[in-house]
């Protein structure tokens, strides 16, 4: 019984056992049919796609920074910087950092407003802005800003604010050559001048510093941080000599104020054998470290002016909204107004300039020669023309060989030389001269000026002989500065026709040259021969002609003047204005021809009282540059000055002390009444050429300084007179024809300037009744 009973327990505990094993087993099934999907969802996220799901991590949790490459230097020919880039960096705070770590939001603020010189309210406003992570303080902070910025951060262990480089441009040279080296955004692209034509090499590749953040944009436990460097720029260097644009602009600006020049002035150096630009010059300028910012003073007023009018309305007036509009639009006119390079982007009458390339033309093809004569009586009336053709001498210049025709800049001459050249040729050869095209300089925005047509010029059966004629000395017809100076040089240079070029090679980090410029020839208008008989005649007017007040001691000079109307400009209420641009084109030196020069004055006002001229204004203007240039530029003179040593006169009386500067070949200037020569300078030893000043003190002690006078207007005893009582010397230029009525026209150092005393003042004659 009781064995029956252990084997029948036995047998329900083996049915027990088995029914669970089942049960375990079903169980087993139905868990692995349950998480057979997770099974697999995991497996395919963690073997079959995980690429796909790390790089997905990867990019949630990276964050890029791109760090700004070091833009390109650019330099002159000699490699002065005239334009570089320094360090400044952008401060800017995350104001969900600030919170995380309890940061102090009143007492951070009023510390960036103090170093930062911002407005503490707005740094609040946005350090409770958790809607961005980055917040904008300030940029472009100097160095030593930043530095305090930094000593603020480690002084108070704060957290959320960042410090991020970049790269800020600048100038040295401030305006200088302003049109030609432009300028970068704020965005630090070039957008103007070379910065923007070789934007591509200037600006390099950007870097990048690629960093894993987590959760709240905090670090994490094992951050990855990694650093792509960026590729510098190339550095650009220029033709441009900054000595020569100096010498340039310096001398145009002289001549702005002293005949009132209302429009500004535009200049050109280039060497005539290569093409290469040594001087471009734009006035009024601009200051690129400042490019927003109006240069011109009378023009800032005016829009100040304008800005104070429609202040004064209420802002949801009509006035209001009127005046600001006007106000825009102007300040964005004065801007890109400023900005513009003249001498490559404006077209205008080149005037009597343009009779060297007519004359050139007609000596090569033999339409004239230098034994053609020509009349002149002040008027004529020339077939195909309806109106009477004036010439600027009323009285007229009579009888001229072609020399003379050129010398006197007489347009009745010109008129029947380009009747003799004829429509067909005049065309052919304003072609090859490349008036018809632009030059090809590596400059963006260059025109290319406004001729006549073809027809126009040919068919004088049907359109008569007005074209002809007039664009023949050089009027009703616009080309570029640019383009009559590589023109006139061609002339000039052996009848090379060359193009212009402003670069003149691109080097990169590594001093690997990326591109060289060569002088390029892309014609040959005349012949050598014709060249060298352009050079002779060219020389004479300067020397005989209307340009005397160009010349420079000790070298051979030539060039031309022009005179020219705006035709097509006129005022408020329709009429044509009578404004008028002078120019000169000079050449230096006239036996080998190196360097020509460009000036032209946009409308010199009449109540100067000179006689608005090229002769009078534009031509002293160039040769007081070339007598600043030339030497610097080693051009060797046609005649070598001659030296003399200053004696020592201390102790002589006034009378002896002439005697013994008139024996050496100098001059006396006197300050003091009587008595012996208590001091002089210079002093005794010092070389000068015969013909200089000495300032002789008759008992009387040498001054601290000496105050430069207004010499405008003297003749040579009265400015000779004015540097005496002054306590100054004299250095004469321009015009050496002291048989005629020359006054001073420019003056190398401003009125009222403090010199030491003794200090020489370069003035420049001119013959103020020349005519062109």
């Amino acid at each position: 019984m009781g064995e029956k009973r252990r084997k029948s327990s036995y047998r329900r505990i083996r049915a027990d056992s088995g029914q669970q094993r089942r049960i375990r087993f079903v169980m087993a099934v139905l868990g692995a049919a349950a998480f057979l999907p997770v099974t697999v969802r995991l497996f395919g996220l963690m073997v079959t796609s995980y690429d796909v799901y790390s790089a997905l991590a990867l990019c949630n949790q990276s964050r890029t920074t791109v760090t700004a490459s070091a833009r390109g230097v650019i330099y002159d020919r000699n490699m002065n910087i005239l334009a570089g880039s320094k360090t400044v960096e952008h401060v800017y705070i995350d104001p969900r950092e600030l919170e995380q770590t309890g940061a102090d939001i009143e007492g951070m603020a009023s510390a960036l407003s103090g170093i930062l010189e911002v407005d503490g309210e707005r740094v609040k406003k946005l350090a409770r802005d958790k809607s961005l992570r980055y917040h904008l303080i300030a940029d472009r902070v100097e160095e030593d800003t930043a530095a305090q910025i930094r000593a603020y951060i480690e002084e108070t262990g704060i957290e959320g604010i960042h410090l991020e480089p970049n790269s800020q441009r600048y100038y040295p040279y401030g305006s200088l050559a302003a049109q030609v080296i432009g300028f970068t955004n704020a965005s630090n692209e070039g957008a103007e001048g070379i910065e923007a034509s070789y934007d591509a090499y200037l600006s390099g590749e950007a870097g990048r510093t690629v960093t894993t953040k987590g959760n709240n944009e905090m670090d994490m436990p094992f951050s990855v941080e990694q650093y792509l460097l960026g590729q510098p720029g190339a550095d650009v260097v220029t033709t441009i000599d900054a000595a020569v644009q100096q010498a340039l602009e310096n001398q145009m600006e002289l001549a702005v104020e002293r005949y009132a020049v209302r429009n500004g002035a535009f200049g050109i150096v280039m060497d005539v054998d290569t093409g290469e630009i040594l001087a471009m010059a734009t006035l009024g300028s601009y200051d690129p470290n400042a490019y927003l910012e109006i240069g011109d003073e009378t023009v800032d007023a005016q829009l100040e002016a304008l800005q104070l009018d429609y202040l004064r309305h209420p802002e949801d007036s009509p006035e209001y909204a009127a005046g600001k509009a006007k106000y825009r639009d102007a300040l964005v006119a004065a801007r890109l107004k400023q900005w513009r390079n003249r001498c490559i982007s404006d077209g205008y009458e080149p005037g009597s300039t343009f009779k060297t390339i007519t004359l050139a033309a007609a000596i090569d093809c033999g339409a004239v020669t230098l034994d053609s004569h020509f009349s002149c009586s002040g008027a004529e009336q020339i077939p195909g023309r309806s109106q009477l053709l004036h010439c600027w001498r009323h009285q007229g210049h009579g009888g001229q060989t072609t020399a003379q025709a050129l010398q006197n800049s007489c347009n009745l001459a010109f008129a029947h030389i380009g009747l003799k050249l004829g429509g067909e040729r005049f065309y052919e050869y304003v072609q090859k001269f490349g008036i018809l095209e632009k030059t090809g300089i590596d400059l963006a925005g260059e025109s290319g000026g406004v001729f006549f047509s073809k027809e126009l010029i040919v068919d004088t059966d049907k359109w008569g002989t007005a074209s002809l004629t007039s664009g023949s000395f050089g009027q009703t017809f616009k080309i570029t500065p640019l383009q009559l100076v590589r023109a006139v040089s061609a002339v000039v240079n052996g009848g090379y026709l060359l193009e212009p070029y402003i670069v003149s090679e691109v080097i990169d980090h590594d001093g690997r040259t990326l591109l060289k410029q060569e002088p390029t020839v892309l014609g040959r208008p005349i012949s050598e021969e014709t060249s060298k008989i352009m050079c002779g005649l060219i020389e004479s007017v300067v020397a005989e002609g209307t340009a005397k007040n160009a010349a420079v001691s000790g070298y051979r000079v030539g060039g031309k003047t022009g005179t020219s109307e705006k035709i097509d400009v006129f005022d408020e209420n329709g009429q044509r204005v009578r404004d008028k641009i002078v120019s000169f084109v000079g050449l230096a030196p006239m036996d080998d021809p190196r360097y020509i020069i460009l000036v032209a004055l946009d409308t010199p006002d009449a109540s100067t009282g000179i006689y608005i001229s090229g002769g009078v204004m534009a031509a002293p203007t160039v040769g007081a540059v070339m007598a600043d240039i030339l030497p610097y530029l080693e051009v060797s003179r046609a005649e070598q000055p001659r030296l003399a040593q200053v004696p020592d006169l201390t102790g002589l009386t006034g009378k002896e002390a002439e005697a013994a500067l008139a024996e050496a070949g100098l001059s006396a200037v006197f300050r003091g009444d009587d008595g012996q020569v208590t001091a002089q300078l210079p002093g005794a030893g010092t070389t000068l050429e015969q013909g200089s000043q000495v300032l002789i003190y008759l008992g009387e002690e040498i001054p601290d300084t000496a105050a430069v006078p207004d010499f405008s207007g003297m003749t040579p005893a009265q400015a000779a007179k004015a540097a005496a009582d002054a306590g100054l010397t004299l250095r004469t230029a321009g015009n050496p024809d002291f048989d005629r009525p020359l006054l001073v026209q420019l003056q190398d150092i401003p009125v009222g300037t403090a010199v030491e005393p003794g200090r020489t003042v370069t003035i420049t004659f001119a013959d103020p009744e020349v005519r062109d």
